[in-house]
């Protein structure tokens, strides 16, 4: 059974990996005592976050409904 997949469906499935990878980052930074990790968790980590969030919002509200129709 093939699955099809709409274009609001790729861009979530994309920020939520930029949601995971941030996330590792920020927790592979956690156990780091430099100030590379901290520029690394603050902007890495943070930044790929923040765009997952910002692509996941902005998909929900550019979604362009089909209009129903009537039986």
């Amino acid at each position: 059974m093939a699955k099809h997949s709409s274009p609001m469906d790729a861009r979530i499935r994309i920020s939520g990996a930029l949601i995971i990878l941030g996330l590792v980052i920020e927790g592979l930074t956690i156990f780091w005592n430099s100030p590379g990790s901290f520029l690394a968790f603050a902007f890495l980590g943070a930044g790929l976050v923040g765009l997952g969030v910002a692509l996941f919002l902005f998909s929900l509200v550019t979604v362009k409904t089909e209009p129903e129709r009537g039986g």
